[in-house]
């Protein structure tokens, strides 16, 4: 299969008509209609909704626009990149399938509207990059239901790829799912009858509890720290108001909580409902980011592939912007980054030496061109020193083998 080289309006109205027709006209406006009405429900909707669902959402506002225009957008909106990349590689993917295949592909989709259709976007992306690269690719996993998820040929020799999609808060001890639920509690129950904001900082032994009756337990002990200015220490919390800021808007205090949180490297909390808080939260428990990666890169490696090509491993992480990308991808003095370390970890043993490249992506953001855009990432990639196919890859490498 080989993807558009340059894809303009009329392409585009195309394709969504495909998605649109594939998945049913009316069914694909409900279930995007579903995801805005059930965060309307809530009355407000937090910076984690707006990530957990930032591609499903774009999509709701395409589907709005081809809707008012009749099915002919006059241009790809350049605000919803994303969501019009996804339209693009699906639009072109699903014609190219086999029967068996576009039936895998259809529950792929209903389900991703119920928990995220990101990792198929990433499988998307990755399916167009490795055309980019001068790949004809199948699509194994849609098409033999299980195994890698792609068959890559180049220059005469066939690569196996799976692409792998990672929450950034994949080893974080406070997830946010948690943090959403803490922020409709604070909605309906924080009390605050002064002047100003307060900053109440929140120190976790673990996670943030997942029942209610705990989480307005914990509420309950935040209402009484702000009202008595005096700290609470209990088993899984300690609380401190650490002060109280004159009042801003909300866009003001998203702003000053982003640099805090870049200076304090907690993570800091704005809930969008009055009274206005400000919450600065940390685990005791460590992120274990690097060692969830390389259980995935190791599971991937041992189960996916046959063995009998070289491999690629595509790990994409999801919720990070290109800043933090471009931390985990570079090092510090002498201590190697994140993806220098899982790399030294994974391909430098004789049990993976059927891995050719490793490739790591995130941060995605508009590539503007001088005649054309599209939407991209950041990558590092790295070639293994080990494997026993030699020196053959896909994508050019732009990352040492060893520290």
């Amino acid at each position: 299969m080989r993807y558009r080289k340059i894809t303009d309006a009329n392409d585009f109205s195309n394709d969504a008509v495909v998605v649109a027709q594939f998945i049913g006209e009316d069914e694909y406006r409900r279930l995007l209609l579903k995801i805005g009405e059930s965060l309307n429900f809530k009355g407000f909707v937090t910076p984690f909704d707006d990530a957990l669902f930032a591609l499903e959402l774009q999509l709701l506002n395409l589907e709005g626009m081809r809707e008012r225009s009749h099915g002919k957008f006059q241009l790809i909106p350049a605000q919803l990149h994303e969501g019009a990349d996804f339209l693009i590689g699906l639009g072109q993917t699903i014609p190219a399938l086999s029967n068996a295949g576009k039936t895998r592909l259809l529950g792929r989709l209903k389900k991703g509207f119920q928990e995220g259709l990101w990792p198929l976007q990433h499988e998307l992306r990755v399916a167009a990059s490795l055309n980019n690269h001068g790949c004809d690719i199948q699509f194994h996993d849609l098409e033999e239901g299980c195994g890698y998820d792609f068959l890559a040929e180049k220059d005469g020799l066939k690569f196996e790829v799976e692409a792998k999609a990672v929450s950034a808060f994949t080893g974080s001890p406070i997830k946010p799912e948690d943090l959403n639920r803490l922020v409709v509690e604070v909605s309906e129950h924080f009390v605050w009858d002064e002047k100003g904001i307060p900053i109440v900082r929140l120190e976790l032994s673990a996670g943030l509890p997942h029942g209610r009756s705990q989480l307005q337990s914990l509420l309950s002990a935040i209402n009484e720290v702000v009202k008595t200015r005096s700290p609470f220490s209990g088993p899984d919390a300690t609380v401190q108001l650490i002060g109280v800021v004159r009042s801003l808007s909300l866009k003001q205090l998203g702003r000053a909580a982003y640099q805090h949180a870049k200076l304090t490297g907690r993570i800091v909390v704005v809930p969008p409902t009055l009274p206005r808080v400000v919450f600065e939260l940390s685990s005791k428990q460590p992120i274990r980011l690097e060692r969830k990666i390389i259980k995935i890169i190791s599971e991937t490696a041992r189960e996916q592939f046959t063995r009998e090509n070289p491999a690629v491993i595509w790990t994409h992480i999801k919720y990070v912007s290109q800043s933090v990308f471009a931390q985990l991808s570079t090092s510090q003095g002498n201590r190697p980054c994140l993806f220098d370390r899982v790399s030294n970890a994974t391909l430098l043993s004789e049990k993976r030496n059927h891995l050719s490249q490793l490739v790591y992506s995130g941060g995605s953001f508009l590539q503007k061109g001088e005649w054309s855009s599209r939407s991209s990432f950041a990558q590092a990639v790295y070639n293994s020193p080990a494997s026993r196919f030699g020196n053959v890859c896909i994508f050019p490498a732009n990352r040492k083998k060893r520290p």
